[in-house]
């Protein structure tokens, strides 16, 4: 696997690499619900990716890669930052 990728790279990967490479790689920050999905956020590599998990196959379903800042309005009310 490279030391680094951007997010066009990350989505040319099959669904079982790119979800390898959150679960290995990145950095976890929160879970949201929507749809009947657990969606599971992390920081990877200058971008965010979410996996969504469903719970009824136990299986990942998606492994989606963004930077747009309004797709982390889910998990805002949920995560703390640390003063400093």
């Amino acid at each position: 696997m490279l030391l680094s990728m951007d997010l066009s790279e990350f989505h040319s990967w099959s669904l079982e690499d790119r979800a390898a490479a959150v679960r290995k790689r990145g950095t976890f920050l929160g879970t949201a619900a929507q749809d009947g999905y657990t969606h599971a956020l992390y920081h990877l590599d200058g971008f965010f990716c979410e996996l969504w998990y469903c719970p009824v196959s136990s299986e990942i379903k998606l492994a989606l890669g963004f930077t747009d800042s309004r797709m982390l309005e889910p998990y805002l009310k949920d995560i703390e930052l640390p003063y400093f």
